[in-house]
């Protein structure tokens, strides 16, 4: 058990974000001297997509994972060592296979009812239930398989899953855990919140704007610089956001491009973090020419990774990524997976598919059994750099004898396919994950309805490996299961790195912190003029 510095797992402690916050070290803002802070005001800061849905039980998107984290809190966070700290549970019992936690005497909703281990189980009890088809089910548990109890005498949550699960505590900081009337029907949440947050939400406009107020009574509201207002704002164009910015319209936003220089050069701060990965994926439902080893394959072969990385990122991390869950701090550095990853070849990518029974035709495209190796390739329109780096991908597809048509989505539409619908064929894919188990769902779960693994991906090898991962009872031991969890990944050609994800977070009349680029919300101040 244990119980760390609150902030810097997710800020949770309003004083200690005031001193965090005035660090040249903090992530967007500040200095070495004293900021002068503004009194109350609007914070704005700007994302690339709509969160989707305002369930929290049921939206496991960067973007959303970003809005909750202001509207609620999870059972434990993590500091920024990666390490298990307080949230709603101020100390746990952990010894595998069952958590005991013990709840916060002190912790309320936003509606004023206090947040007792009864609340805590009924988010556990709907995400259980498997007519709703929760995302927390193999992003953050790794399947239904569990039991829980509540005592409201003694204070204490006790979660039991089937079998161990090493990454439980960390994973549990995905989870939001919803309060009140939004414990009762999470999915009654389309247009407001219930939370134990430092915020509640206001008003909701999908992909136009989500305002948030201060939520009263909260710990350290009243501090110097708090704001009263946040709103999220959707701008799903870097340079508008850039705009935005110098404007003064809204004080954050995510730049990984071009307009960095001309908004640090008008005052603004930046701090780039490594909150993901972007991936390659396939779709390995039968039918689709993409469940073919050897296309999977020969596709990698053909891809210079490094351009990819270049393109995808803007620049700001042009080094092909080794790894599915990059994201920092890191649970399991499992780089050394990344020899398994076939090399950049396109000679070899040609002869990879000739020996798999492909053979071009005379317009260039190959064919096994009258069908061509005709595809989408399909990315995120909210991922800055993926139009540029899916054009790259294509031209380099078509060298080696595919037929590539380049598919934009908007990021719920994405979503929905690359989790529920699997209309897709191969997917450009950044990833916020922190850990590997936290993909489990969708490399090795079962397919929708039932789970999310919407790629029908079946790997033998991934799977044994994350079961090892699952119940080794030292840290080392995992982190040995889980590389070769991701080597089995690499060596099937299910999934491939193609870069780290840069955060890079710009912020202008205001400072925040972050951990590992996702906005610690009770960091925030405004500052004078």
């Amino acid at each position: 058990m244990r119980k760390l510095n609150v902030l810097a797992a997710a800020g949770l402690a309003l004083a200690a974000a005031t001193t965090a916050a005035c660090s040249g070290n903090s992530g967007g803002g500040g200095s070495a001297a004293q900021p002068k802070y503004a009194n109350g005001g609007k914070f704005t800061f700007a994302v690339a997509g709509d969160p989707g849905t305002l369930n929290p039980l049921n939206n496991t998107a960067t973007t959303a994972n970003w809005l909750f984290r202001f509207l609620y809190q999870p059972l434990v966070t993590r500091a920024t060592d990666g390490a298990p700290a307080a949230g709603l549970a101020t100390k746990w019992d952990f010894d595998g296979t069952k958590a005991v936690f013990t709840i916060d005497d002190k912790a309320t909703c936003s509606d004023g009812s206090k947040i007792t281990p009864s609340v805590i189980a009924k988010n556990f009890a709907w995400v259980k239930d498997p007519a709703n088809v929760s995302t927390v089910i193999g992003a953050v548990l790794p399947d239904r398989n569990f039991t829980y109890s509540a005592d409201d005498t003694a204070g204490t949550f006790t979660l039991t899953l089937a079998g161990p699960f090493s990454n439980l505590l960390p994973s549990l900081s995905f989870m939001s855990i919803a309060c009140g009337s939004g414990a009762d029907n999470p999915k009654g949440l389309t247009a407001a919140s219930s939370g134990s947050g430092p915020f509640t939400l206001k008003t909701a406009t999908p992909n136009s704007e989500y305002v948030l107020t201060k939520r009263p009574g909260y710990p350290g509201s009243g501090q110097p610089g708090v704001p009263d207002e946040v709103v999220m704002k959707i701008v799903d164009n870097e340079s508008t956001a850039a705009n935005l910015l110098l404007s003064g319209a809204i004080n954050a936003a995510v730049v990984n491009g071009q307009d960095r220089p001309r908004l640090t050069g008008a005052g603004a701060t930046e701090k780039t973090y490594v909150s993901g990965g972007v991936v390659m994926s396939f779709n390995e439902t039968e039918g689709r020419v993409t469940a073919d080893k050897a296309v999977r394959v020969a596709l990698t072969q053909a891809l210079n990774r490094d351009d990819a990385a270049r393109a995808v990122t803007q620049g700001l991390l042009p080094k092909a990524g080794t790894s599915v869950s990059a994201a920092q701090p890191q649970i399991c550095d499992d780089s050394a997976a990344a020899s398994a990853i076939p090399a950049y070849d396109v000679q070899a990518a040609q002869s990879t598919l000739q020996s798999g029974g492909w053979t071009k035709g005379s317009d260039g495209i190959m064919t096994k059994g009258g069908t061509q190796l005709a595809f989408r390739l399909g990315y995120s329109t909210a991922t800055p750099g993926a139009a540029a780096a899916a054009e790259l991908m294509a031209d380099a597809f078509q060298k080696a004898g595919a037929k590539v048509t380049i598919s934009p989505h908007a990021q719920a539409d994405y979503t929905q396919r690359v989790f529920t619908t699997g209309d897709y064929d191969v997917m450009l894919e950044q990833f916020s994950n922190p850990f590997p188990s936290t993909l489990t769902g969708l490399l090795a779960g079962p397919f929708p309805p039932n789970g999310t693994n919407a790629g029908h991906v079946i790997n033998k090898t991934y799977a044994d490996a994350i079961v090892a991962a699952r119940v080794a009872t030292t840290t080392s031991a995992a982190c040995t299961s889980w590389t070769a969890a991701s080597k089995a990944l690499f060596d099937n050609a299910d999934m491939i790195p193609i870069a780290n994800w840069p955060t890079n977070w710009v912020v202008k009349g205001a400072v925040m912190d972050t951990l590992g680029g996702r906005p610690i919300a009770d960091s925030i101040r405004m500052l004078e003029p």
